[in-house]
């Protein structure tokens, strides 16, 4: 696995970071799946530990958290 991995699929956006220093130098991967029954993007968050299990985590994100979040990585990426 490359460290940092970028994959769009149909629906799926995965995003995976192999050794983040900062955390405990695991695998993550963030999924999102867009779902266009629902007004929501499901996201799934994965942390692989040590032995190789996953830890997972779920989340939802609204159309007007998206937007704040936009407006948030813009000023980011500026």
């Amino acid at each position: 696995m490359e460290k940092h991995e970028i994959d769009r699929q149909a629906k799926w956006l995965h995003i995976k970071y192999d050794g983040e220093d900062r955390d405990d130098e695991c695998v993550n991967e963030l999924s999102i799946y867009q779902n266009t029954d629902e007004s929501e993007l499901q996201m799934l968050v994965s942390n692989i530990d040590f032995d190789n299990i996953s830890h997972d985590n779920t989340f939802a994100l609204t159309k007007e958290d998206a937007k704040v979040l936009i407006d948030y990585l813009q000023k980011w990426i500026n």
